[in-house]
């Protein structure tokens, strides 16, 4: 009898896990794999999904030094971005400096830029720096157009945060502060959902405009960061030279103009790669015009060639003709333009823009009837390059040191190609509305000071006739000589209004400071719009 239960008691767990078994067999059919898969599949998408705009990544708490304190969950290391191209096929450029390298791929179709962007920053400061900051100025221009997917320190992934209005600032802390000399290696990668603005950034009628794109360090000056608010106003960007090297991949169908110069180029049946490499500049700008015609001159003075694209072939010649016969203005009057090319490319916003080594000129001035206001605006963007470009300013706290200066440089380029009775005719018409109007700003305020006319009224009219007053007075050949001596003591630098006083009394002799408050008080009317002597 016992053995027969045994028997019995072993059948019956035999069949038991015998239903254990199939039933398992029925979990594991492929329905029920393929939903589990798919489940786990979406889990580890949504982990991956980048922080949206308004989200960060949470700080320590606060301390002495808040930045110098590890996180308590160590972040996984991002490795070094593939950039592209590689070291055998595309050498550095030599620098002392910071350095930007950037893999772009732009898709003008959806107005969409993806990208990795290396930084390596050298702390030139006599302070230790716990954190860097930068601009993210499409963030400034469209909320939230500029997304992180990830943020790097030298290989080691870290936490940021983004403040200011739009969430313009970029800040990152550093796992390892950097003394005074020391350098740190930045990685972004981000995307860029660029608007339709007609302006500097973004999507306009004649192509894809953008300057002021990628991210950018703040300058840091006197133990601070500079992060002053953007205002639409004016040009606020401040910044410092530094080197960059760019591969950016962009359809056939588009002309590509871009700072610096194309060393290497490759392609397949839709696309270029262009290997661009941009020594000593401000900034990095770009312009895809679809379907552009192209034009060239050669500078004889110097070394540039000028690269025009416009939507005719008779306004791409039109800007090459005008911007070399600029370029060659002031390299014999200020000084040589240290560039080998200069773009020209049209936008929608009136007047123009200046970046390093390529200028936005609105499609209008490029109408057959509008000619002359057309070169006057681009003798202006091309004075830029010697200041705002080489010799560099707070373009935010003291817009009159590059922007009057220039707007007088033009009216002198345009007086010796066209005469000085076109130059009067021209300043009546651009100015004669403004040139002796009241004013209660300060020439010398900052871009937060103006509103409305006040600031073309101040800046551009008020500043080209202080600089005219200037001229008149010191005569053309001492005026030259102290630009010469400014251009040459600041180039790569960024230069003050006393740097500007100090190469004029080195010039004349003579000290403009009194000269110079005078005129830039509020109330001060400058007393002729007559034709220079």
């Amino acid at each position: 009898m016992q053995e027969k239960f045994t028997i019995r008691y072993l059948a019956a767990c035999a069949a038991s896990w015998y239903n254990r078994f199939m039933n398992m067999k029925k979990l594991l059919h492929w329905k029920y794999l393929f939903f589990t898969l798919a489940a786990l599949m979406l889990a580890a998408a949504l982990a991956t999904l980048p922080l949206g705009f308004g989200e960060t990544r949470a700080e320590p708490s606060p301390t002495p030094n808040p930045w110098s304190k590890p996180p308590s969950e160590t972040p996984s290391p991002t490795e070094e971005p593939d950039w592209a191209p590689d070291l055998n096929t595309f050498q550095p450029v030599a620098h002392t400096g910071t350095l930007y390298e950037a893999a772009l791929s732009i898709v003008p179709y959806s107005s969409t830029i993806s990208g990795k962007l290396r930084i390596s920053y050298v702390n030139a400061s006599s302070d230790v720096l716990y954190a860097l900051k930068l601009h993210l100025h499409a963030n400034d221009v469209s909320q939230g157009c500029f997304s992180l997917s990830s943020v790097a320190v030298n290989g080691e992934r870290v936490y940021y945060a983004l403040s200011g209005e739009n969430g313009g600032i970029l800040t990152v802390p550093l796992p390892l502060e950097i003394a005074p000399g020391e350098s740190a290696e930045l990685f972004l990668n981000f995307t860029i959902s660029v608007p339709r603005t007609g302006s500097r950034f973004g999507l306009n009628d004649t192509g894809l405009m953008l300057g002021n794109f990628l991210p950018i360090m703040a300058v840091y000056e006197n133990g601070a960061w500079h992060t002053d608010p953007y205002t639409a106003e004016g040009d606020p960007f401040y910044s410092e030279t530094a080197d960059y090297r760019v591969a950016i991949t962009f359809p056939k169908t588009h002309v590509l103009s871009h700072t610096g110069s194309k060393l290497e180029e490759t392609e397949n049946y839709y696309e270029y790669t262009y290997y661009i490499a941009a020594p000593r500049v401000r900034d990095f700008a770009l312009a895809l015009i679809p379907g552009g015609k192209t034009a060239t001159a050669q500078s004889s003075v110097g070394r540039t060639t000028v690269k025009a694209v416009a939507g005719t072939q008779s306004a791409a010649d039109f800007c090459a003709e005008v911007a070399v016969d600029a370029l060659d203005f002031y390299n014999r009057t200020i000084g040589l333009y240290p560039y080998a090319e200069l773009s020209v490319v049209p936008f929608d916003q009136s007047g123009g823009m200046e970046y390093p080594s390529l200028i936005m000129i609105s499609s209008r001035y490029l109408r057959s009837d509008s000619r002359a206001m057309g070169e006057l605006v681009i003798a202006h963007e091309v004075a830029h390059q010697w200041f705002y470009s080489v010799v560099g300013s707070d373009q935010i706290n003291a817009p009159w040191l590059d922007e009057s200066l220039v707007e007088f440089l033009a009216f002198r380029y345009y007086a010796e190609h066209n005469g000085e009775e076109a130059a009067e005719a021209l300043w009546n018409e651009r100015f004669s509305t403004y040139a002796t109007a009241e004013r209660d700003t300060r020439l010398d305020a900052s871009l937060y000071e103006f509103e409305g006319d006040a600031y073309f009224t101040t800046v551009y009219a008020h500043g080209a006739a202080l600089f005219r007053a200037l001229w008149e007075e010191v005569g053309d050949t001492a005026f030259f000589g102290a630009l010469r001596i400014y251009f040459d003591a600041n180039s790569f630098e960024n230069a003050t209004f006393s740097d500007l006083l100090a190469a004029f009394e080195e010039a004349i002799g003579r000290d403009f400071t009194a000269w110079f408050e005078t005129r830039m008080a509020p109330g001060y009317v400058f007393p002729y719009v007559s034709a220079p002597s």
